[in-house]
């Protein structure tokens, strides 16, 4: 496939299920035009409320690692509406250098205001504790199963033990969580806007999301297409998101894949990645299409945003 070239990058300086969520004084309730949920917001974090919902291709236009369809109880977490973007990366990795953490990669952005990305999955996971830190939240992820000593430095594969899930500090949101949020209340649509039946290229609208067959070749600002029913900005296209899961092409046919609040394998070779980027097809930016990639990837095309189990 074709690739864009990017010109212009801006380069920076190198180096939680939710059973007791906490509303602050500060929420906003609003009403969803699109799918009349209940939108509540915590200054940039979005409530995605417990439930359940169908995970997976309806319409069985896809491979066959989104299929079985299959019901997931998700519990109720926050999601950042917007992805994170070059000036909040710059913002925190500066700190974060003079704070013990080490990083692969320094990050990049078209501008300050779109999504940050060539950071790999070991970076974004540590750029998520510092900024938990650099905020006065408890950290999500640790070294070890006792989870006393934060992530800050190296290669290391995680394992759901290390995780404080229900924490106020940032985290990625696992498959299940961010296929579920990118619906935003809607089961059985092609793309996170109304788009039931036909064809996937039926319902592709060039004003709602950043791909390749609108042949802008570059990032665009986070927020410049419409939000989805939840509030969310660009769940499909800008760029691939980094998400918690290891990568299991058979994962929806395991018993795991149905338990509620899956987090997905135990192990595997391949982390996932979800909402595809601006240099891809409408096809892959379909609410169940499924990436892969090795955690020490880092490319123009592939960023990510911010959960936490607290506003």
């Amino acid at each position: 496939m074709k690739i864009h070239r990017v010109t212009g990058l801006v380069r920076f300086a190198v180096l939680m299920t939710g059973a007791a969520l906490i509303l602050s004084p500060a929420a906003c309730v609003k009403v969803s035009q699109i799918s009349g949920t209940p939108v509540t917001q915590t200054g940039n974090m979005v409530l995605i409320p417990a439930g359940e919902f169908k995970m997976g291709d309806p319409y069985k236009e896809s491979y066959n690692d989104e299929l079985p369809v299959h019901q997931v109880f998700v519990g109720a977490f926050y999601l950042e509406k917007y992805l994170v973007t070059g000036r909040q990366w710059k913002e925190v990795y500066d700190w974060a250098a003079a704070h013990g953490y080490e990083f692969d990669n320094a990050g990049l952005a078209e501008a300050g205001d779109h999504p940050v990305q060539t950071v790999n999955w070991y970076d974004v996971v540590k750029w998520l504790n510092a900024r938990s830190e650099k905020e006065g939240r408890t950290p999500a992820y640790y070294t070890d199963s006792a989870r006393t000593a934060v992530y800050k430095t190296g290669r290391v594969d995680l394992t759901g033990g290390m995780v404080k899930w229900t924490s106020t500090g940032y985290r990625l949101p696992t498959e299940a969580e961010w296929e579920k949020a990118a619906r935003g209340g809607l089961d059985g649509q092609h793309y996170p806007w109304p788009s039931q039946g036909g064809d996937y290229f039926d319902h592709m609208d060039c004003t709602k999301a950043n791909n390749f067959n609108c042949n802008i070749g570059r990032t665009t600002p986070v927020g410049n297409y419409p939000a989805n029913g939840y509030g969310l900005y660009d769940m499909a296209g800008n760029v691939w998101e980094w998400i918690w899961d290891w990568s299991d092409d058979g994962w929806y046919g395991r018993p795991g894949a149905a338990e509620g609040d899956t987090r997905g394998p135990d192990s595997g070779s391949y982390r996932v990645q979800r909402g595809g980027g601006w240099n891809e097809i409408p096809f892959v930016q379909r609410c169940a299409c499924r990436g892969k990639r090795v955690a020490g990837y880092a490319d123009i095309f592939l960023g990510f945003r911010a959960a936490s189990g607290r506003p």
